[in-house]
């Protein structure tokens, strides 16, 4: 083997044990952590005017957790996330025990105002700093988003799903949410024959007085309609999308 290959071969070897090093604490950290929360989705209203939410930690190390909120929109098909102040944590920022269970109270400053419901996003960030065994700084951070809604009087979901326009080869269908409270999509899936049918992905949540849309390829070699069921929250809808808006 020639002398310039060597401290190549020794470079590399350097590497690899490096990365193998990190793989063991990513994976030793991972074992370790284990936290569960509940509930995973909050509901405020102008009668109900504070939630709670308890993270337990059943690992064998202390956790620290800080709490950050941010609105949630949904413009042109779009999630958009803004940090507020209008959300309020109490406490925002708590060390857990293990095996201690610690509960946040979320509550809104300010009333909520109009004739739809309200999205916030309220994220947990672990801010635990980690040390190995020989003293090194080793940063794993956990975030955990979990919606607030608020409520603004008797609240409905109303979706109606739609054609929408799409490039050559593909097709479009988009979920408009009519009502005053937000939309679960469940599943969304494409049919094209009796038993054919594929599931489109990334289904997610409609905001109340928003939309969303998906783009999909056409089956190849296919001239005939396709079928789009969706499962939503609010029940079972479907459209059939014409060969012809191919």
């Amino acid at each position: 083997m020639s002398p310039v290959r060597k401290p190549c071969l020794r470079r590399i070897s350097m590497i690899l044990a490096r990365l193998f090093l990190a793989l063991l604490l990513l994976l030793s950290s991972l074992t370790a952590y284990a936290l569960t929360i509940s509930p995973v989705v909050l509901e405020l209203s102008s009668v109900r005017r504070v939630a709670s939410v308890t993270l337990t930690n059943t690992s064998a190390k202390a956790v620290t957790f800080q709490a950050e909120t941010k609105s949630w929109l949904q413009d042109g098909g779009v999630d958009q996330y803004e940090k507020t102040e209008n959300l309020m944590v109490v406490p925002p920022i708590a060390e857990i025990e293990p095996g201690a269970s610690q509960i946040f109270r979320i509550t809104l400053r300010q009333p909520p105002t109009g004739g739809r419901e309200q999205a916030y996003r309220l994220i947990f960030e672990d801010i635990t700093e980690e040390t190995d065994a020989k003293g090194m700084v080793v940063h794993f951070r956990f975030r955990h988003d979990l919606p607030v809604f608020v409520k603004v009087g008797a609240v409905h979901a109303a979706p109606r799903l739609m054609v929408c326009a799409a490039p050559q080869g593909k097709a479009c269908v988009r979920m408009n949410n009519d009502g005053n409270h937000y939309l679960k999509i469940v599943k969304l899936v494409v049919e094209v024959a009796k038993g054919v049918h594929q599931e489109i992905k990334d289904t997610g949540t409609v905001l109340a007085g928003a939309w969303k849309r998906w783009t999909f390829d056409w089956p190849a070699n296919y001239a005939g309609p396709l079928t789009v069921n969706a499962e939503t929250s609010a029940g079972p809808l479907s459209i059939e999308l014409p060969a012809e808006r191919r």
